[in-house]
C-alpha cells in the first residue's frame, strides 16, 4: 500500500486523490454492471418460467433486479477491497492525473488534420479504384479485342 500514497502524492498537482478517481470508476463501472446483471437476471427468470414479482411496486423492481444489482455490488465490492486491484487502479489514476492533456484548441486542430487526411486519402483511393477499374474492366479488354 506504500507505492499507492507515493502515487497519490505525486499526482496530486491537480488538487484531487487518485483515489476519488478510482472510485468514481468503481462506481460508475459498478452501476452499468448492475443494469446489465438485471437485464441477464430477467432474461434467465423468464427462459425458466419463474414467477418475477414486483418488490418495489412504483419503481417497477422485481426480484431479478433486485438479484442483478446484488450481485453487481458484491463483485465490484470485491474487486475493489482486493489488494491488487486496489493499488493497481490507484497506480493507473495516478497516471492519468500526470497526463498532459490536449486543450480544446490543439484537440480541434487535431482533428481537423485528420478529417482533411481522411478526406484527401479518400480522394486519392476513389481516383486509384476508378482508374484500376477502367483499366481492367474497359481499357485492357478494348485493346485485347483489336488484337
Amino acid at each position: 500500500m506504500a507505492a499507492a500514497s507515493e502515487a497519490s502524492q505525486q499526482a496530486n498537482r491537480s488538487g484531487m486523490d487518485p483515489k476519488r478517481l478510482v472510485v468514481i470508476f468503481f462506481l460508475i463501472a459498478g452501476l452499468i454492471f448492475a443494469f446489465f446483471l438485471e437485464h441477464v437476471c430477467g432474461l434467465l427468470w423468464g427462459r425458466f418460467g419463474w414467477s418475477d414479482p414486483d418488490i418495489i411496486e412504483g419503481l417497477d423492481w422485481k426480484v431479478s433486479t433486485l438479484l442483478g444489482f446484488v450481485i453487481a455490488i458484491g463483485i465490484v465490492l470485491g474487486i475493489y477491497f482486493h489488494p491488487k486491484t486496489h493499488v493497481v487502479s490507484l497506480d493507473v489514476a495516478a497516471e492519468l492525473m500526470k497526463v498532459t492533456w490536449p486543450t480544446l484548441d490543439e484537440t480541434r486542430a487535431s482533428t481537423m488534420a485528420v478529417i482533411v487526411a481522411s478526406i484527401v486519402a479518400a480522394i486519392l483511393l476513389f481516383g486509384i479504384d476508378t482508374l484500376a477499374y477502367n483499366l481492367m474492366v474497359e481499357w485492357i479488354p478494348a485493346v485485347w479485342g483489336k488484337l
